[in-house]
This record gives structure tokens, sequence and C-alpha cells, in this order.
């Protein structure tokens, strides 16, 4: 009898990030599962799109999936790749199999609009007074990075580990528009949960950009499963690897 074919889970990354900050949670699919986990346009080494939009990326990950001829794979989305994948599964759910995972999902509530409105204006005001070159260097220093990594984790015990982590993986894009398109993305859209597919939501307690009662919130009322991790924060993929892989499964393959 021929050997039974694995099935397969594509794994996308989040803003600023690249394909090697969800390894950390793949590899423990690695025996059963075949893995997919590409750099999303314009991240990492993959070359950016015209349309720099999240229509953009969901036509993008249709077309990555019909490239590699994959029949009904699981998505897992973390952070601005849950927007990705929930608005990819709306508008194509006969791509994907019936379970979607979305991983520190974000939404849209009164504790978060104002704050992300605020910090996109800053942000744009201050790349505004830097020529391209200048843009692109401290968009991806390490400085940033040094930042953006101390906001968003909260077990400090491990912050020197993903500090070096986030040195590794996160900044590398092909363009400062490419990173602007990108933060422009995640602080306008939000994570919605598919109709007609079972999803869950993945999350730590003490996530920086959704509270994590909201989140639980939104579960309810659209019928999701809420799964909360209670010593992490948004970066759940680097300080809880195998907590969040464990949730996974589980939802997977009940």
């Amino acid at each position: 009898m021929p050997k039974k074919q694995k099935p397969t889970i594509i794994f996308i990354h989040g803003f600023r990030g690249s394909h090697y900050g969800l390894l950390s949670v793949a590899s423990y699919f690695e025996d059963d599962y075949n893995i997919l986990a590409p750099d999303i346009p314009g991240s990492g080494t993959a070359k950016e799109l015209d349309n720099k939009t999240l229509d953009g990326y969901v036509e993008w990950l249709h077309n990555y999936i019909l490239d590699h001829g994959l029949k009904k794979p699981y998505v897992v989305g973390h952070s601005m790749g849950s927007m990705i994948v929930s608005h990819f599964v709306k508008k194509y759910p006969d791509d994907v199999a019936q379970k979607v995972v979305l991983m520190s999902p974000v939404f849209r509530s009164k504790f978060n609009e104002k704050k992300m409105a605020a910090f996109y204006k800053a942000a744009r005001g201050g790349l505004a007074i830097l020529n391209k070159k200048q843009q692109y260097k401290l968009l991806s220093s390490r400085q940033l990075t040094y930042i953006i990594s101390h906001l968003f984790t909260y077990d400090k015990k491990q912050q020197k580990r993903i500090d070096e982590l986030h040195y590794q993986y996160s900044g590398h894009f092909s363009s400062a528009d490419s990173f602007i398109a990108d933060m422009r993305l995640s602080m306008r859209n939000q994570t919605i949960i598919p109709e007609g597919k079972e999803t869950l939501l993945c999350f730590g307690k003490h996530d920086q950009l959704t509270p994590y009662k909201y989140t639980e919130k939104v579960a309810e009322k659209y019928g999701a499963t809420a799964k909360r991790i209670d010593n992490a924060g948004h970066l759940l993929n680097y300080e809880t690897p195998e907590v969040a892989a464990k949730i996974i499964r589980n939802f997977i393959e009940s």
C-alpha cells in the first residue's frame, strides 16, 4: 500500500519578523507533519509585493498554496500573520483545513485603538524627516529591535535569550517602504474569526497588544476556542513555544 502522506501546516509570521520566529513552535510538529514557514513578502529574504495591502498578502498566500500543490493544509498565523491568515481563510475557505489557528491575535478594543493610532501617527511623523536610506537604517537597527523585544517580552528571565533571537531574526526587510506598509497594515486592520471554520485563539495573558479578557470575549461571541497561556505575552512563540505547540496539536488532532 502507498505510504500515507503527512498533513501540512503552514506557519505565517508577524510584523517585522521572519519565518525563523515561528520555527521554535513548528519544530514540535516535524515528525508528524510537513512544515512550511515562508517569509511574508518584503520580510526576511522574500521579495516585496507591488500591492502592499492586506488583500495583497491574502492573494500571496492563496497563490503560495496553489504553487505548492497543497490540499487542505492547516494554517497558523502569529500577530500580523493572524490577520493575514484569518482574512485569507474568509476569502478562500476551500483552500485550507477545517481548523484554523491564530496565535497572539490582534483585535481592536477601546484599550488599544487610540494607542495604536497614536503610535502609527508618531512613527510616520518621525520617519518623514529622514530620507529613505536613513529610514531603512533606523528601522532595521539593533536599537529598535531591542526596544520592541523589551516591550513585548513578559518573562524577563528570558529577556536576554529573546533579545538575541530578535537580533538574529527580526528587522530584515526589503525596503523602508515595505516596513511602513506592514506597519500601516498592522495598525489599521485586525484579526477576524472566519465563519464556517473551527478557530483556535492561542494568546498570552500578558499580551501587550490586545487585553486577554477582550480576546476571550471575542472568542465567546464568535464561537472560537480560546486558550490562554498565563506566563506569556505577545511573544509566546519565544517565551512558551512548547506549551503553544501542545495547545495547537491538541486542537488540530482533537
